[in-house]
């Protein structure tokens, strides 16, 4: 799916289904990494008897089993997570191996009121916690034809839009994630793709103890400032719940998807989220 070709403004398929979100507090990152797994293998296990289904009946010519069709179908099932974390140091995959930091150094992490946790998203060291709009996105790049660099690409698009609502100019530079200038960093991104499915996604810092960043080098770029929204626009009153309609407003915008609560559309699965949330125990879903 990679490719050197620019990527589109926004996503330039047809309006496909809308997609659903849910908004989970005070979540346990290792919690939150067991439920995006169980909703990746949902979509993968439901794109497979899809494709049973329209293979066993045959009918190319049928609406339900057009190209168009069958994406919106793929669409359907999307999922976007926000999520505020609990204090959460996370390492991804290019720290790993001899690149892996040591037993003190997660001691001395897990002392400051952190927990420490190896992650499957790309990137390096980073801090999730309150104040934080972590989004992580459960998509088909399919449907919509996306290939990882894009989605990357519109997952910046969609922070530096939420920004701009906050009249906080933001850009892309050289380094992954989304800043203020060169030199300091107010979201990072990290993502994982599996058969086609994302998961992981973007952290977004809203009114986050900055503190916390002060302990490591953040994403590994030595010299680098990490800040938040409320730091740039002197505002003590930004917080995430008043970011996440700004948020899904640039996000929807980005990928061309109507945003609607999971309540809405499928009540079922955010009850089952939910008692998952509350009680660790996750029915099938």
């Amino acid at each position: 799916m990679e490719g050197t070709t620019a990527c589109p403004t926004t996503v330039s398929r047809p309006r496909l289904s809308p997609l659903p979100y849910i908004y989970l507090r005070n979540l346990p990152y290792n919690r939150s990494s067991d439920l995006q797994q169980r909703l990746v293998e949902r979509q993968i296990r439901l794109r497979r008897e899809r494709e049973a289904k329209i293979s066993q009946q045959n009918v190319s010519d049928s609406p339900a089993t057009s190209e168009y069709g069958r994406s919106v179908e793929d669409a359907s099932n999307d999922l976007l997570l926000l999520v505020e974390h609990t204090p959460t140091y996370t390492n991804g995959r290019r720290n790993r191996g001899a690149h892996a930091i040591g037993d003190e150094e997660v001691s001395r992490l897990k002392k400051l009121g952190a927990t420490y946790v190896e992650s499957l998203r790309g990137g390096e060291i980073t801090f999730h916690g309150p104040g934080q709009l972590v989004a992580y996105p459960i998509l088909d790049l399919k449907p919509i034809q996306l290939n990882v660099r894009c989605f990357v690409s519109y997952l910046e698009k969609a922070i530096i839009a939420t920004c701009a609502e906050l009249n906080v100019k933001a850009v892309t530079t050289e380094n992954t994630g989304v800043w203020i200038n060169d030199q300091k960093k107010i979201a990072a991104i990290g993502v994982h793709v599996q058969r086609y499915i994302t998961s992981h996604g973007l952290a977004l810092n809203c009114n986050t103890n900055l503190d916390y960043f002060k302990e490591i080098v953040a994403c590994g770029l030595v010299g680098k400032e990490t800040t938040s929204l409320s730091r740039e626009l002197s505002d003590s009153s930004i917080d995430v719940q008043k970011v996440i309609p700004i948020f899904l407003k640039g996000f929807g915008a980005t990928f061309n998807r109507e945003i609607v609560p999971l309540s809405e559309v499928n009540p079922e699965l955010e009850k089952t989220i939910q008692e998952y949330v509350e009680h660790g125990d996750m029915v099938a879903l």
